[in-house]
């Protein structure tokens, strides 16, 4: 077994000198993130060695739902200080929850689908099935019946539509009056995730043989959302706690920066759950529902939860030691296809028995549908992932929103 590790490494390491990856990367893939492809966009960018990475990223997709990517236009300073920011944000909104007080950027009559989303509010879909088909070591610390995540959330808008048409609900741009630097900063760092997603579009269709701006050209115009998460690890710290509930994202690709907190756990292909391990100054990248529908189920959306385990608390144990926050922030974005495309597999992912599994429908019309089937009423907003409740409506991320009926 040894030996067959050190020709896996040895391989990969050959594959590091041909191409843009540094031996580092792909080290760091093999030893923390199953089979997660890291690869650098720089050469890309520069317009060189396109095809090695264009495949590597359709794999990594196709087989883990996960990518890590380095982009030179992505700045560490940026990543800290949207988490620095977060941090305090979460911060002074949770003392101001706890005490039962009103949030000024919290808009439950618009399905959370601007401003924040207290603690306790979003359960993920039941997917027991899936679940109980895993081997019991690759089970989700997630319970067959969901409970409420804990944890926070903010909807930020980052681009504007484009095909002219009112959404009821649609996501406002919500600045908290006490943060002066909040746009600015959130902004930055939307614009980074944005490229980032952009790029990662255009190789991953020439990774599965279409046009670069398959992908890409449909994406230009959607509401994007930059959706900063945190949980309060001074409140929830026992092993098993959930912050984000076993579920898959419904729009096309979702992108993290690097966390402060480990506990992120995905599910590959094959069922295998694994921790990830973003190496320093790359950003994760996701598979969502999306995606999916325009290969026909040739790539998946990704499985995943977020939940505290050991390394989260020597993490914490750390951080409490050198006088920093215990808020678990994740710097995500959740890119998306524009509402007026139509969802369908696509070129050669157009076979019977994909066109009967995932039949043309609008982005717009995917979601109402799925939330009609789970009895949702019909006025939830768009950005959706696969969770809904009959009660009020859901979000990108794959759980409901609830709001308590009257």
């Amino acid at each position: 077994v040894h030996g067959e590790n050190i020709i896996r490494i040895l391989i990969m390491l050959a594959r590091a000198l041909k191409s843009s990856l540094s031996p580092i990367a792909f080290v760091r893939q093999f030893s923390s993130s199953k089979g997660i492809a890291v690869v650098d966009l720089a050469p890309y960018l520069n317009e060189n060695k396109t095809q090695e990475a264009a495949q590597e990223i359709a794999r990594s997709f196709r087989e883990t739902g996960t990518l890590i990517v380095r982009d030179p236009r992505m700045k560490d300073q940026d990543n800290n200080n949207l988490l620095d920011m977060m941090e305090a944000y979460f911060t002074s909104r949770a003392e101001m929850h706890y005490r039962g007080q009103k949030l000024p950027e919290c808009y439950p009559e618009d399905g959370y689908q601007h401003g924040v989303t207290p603690e306790l509010i979003e359960v993920a879909r039941d997917h027991k099935d899936r679940i109980t088909s895993y081997q019991q070591a690759h089970r989700p610390v997630s319970p067959t019946t969901p409970i409420p995540d804990k944890k926070w959330r903010y909807f930020w808008r980052t681009g504007e539509p484009r095909d002219g048409a009112n959404y009821q609900f649609d996501s406002k741009r919500v600045i908290p009056k006490d943060f002066p630097k909040w746009e600015n900063t959130m902004d930055i760092w939307g614009r980074t995730l944005m490229n980032a997603c952009y790029s990662v579009a255009e190789l991953l269709a020439l990774g599965i043989g279409f046009e670069k701006e398959t992908f890409s050209s449909r994406m230009q115009g959607a509401t994007h959302l930059l959706a900063p998460t945190g949980s309060d690890l001074a409140k929830y710290n026992q092993i098993g706690d959930i912050f984000a509930g076993f579920h898959y994202d419904l729009n096309f690709i979702t992108i993290h920066g690097k966390s402060r907190y480990p506990g992120l756990y995905v599910w590959l292909r094959d069922g295998t759950k694994i921790p990830v391990r973003v190496p320093d100054g790359c950003l994760l990248l996701q598979s969502g529902k999306q995606l999916e529908y325009f290969t026909g189920g040739y790539i998946e959306a990704g499985f995943h939860e977020v939940a505290f385990d050991d390394a989260a608390r020597a993490a914490v144990e750390k951080a409490k030691k050198e006088g920093r926050s215990t808020w678990r922030i994740s710097s995500t974005l959740f890119s998306s296809i524009r509402y007026d495309v139509l969802l369908e597999p696509l070129g050669k992912f157009a076979t019977p028995d994909a066109k009967r599994a995932y039949p043309p429908i609008t982005a717009y019309d995917q979601t109402i549908d799925e939330l009609k089937h789970i009895n949702l009423v019909k006025t939830c907003l768009l950005y959706t992932s696969d969770a809904a409740d009959d009660l009020l409506c859901v979000d990108l991320g794959g759980r409901r929103i609830i709001k308590k009926k009257k």
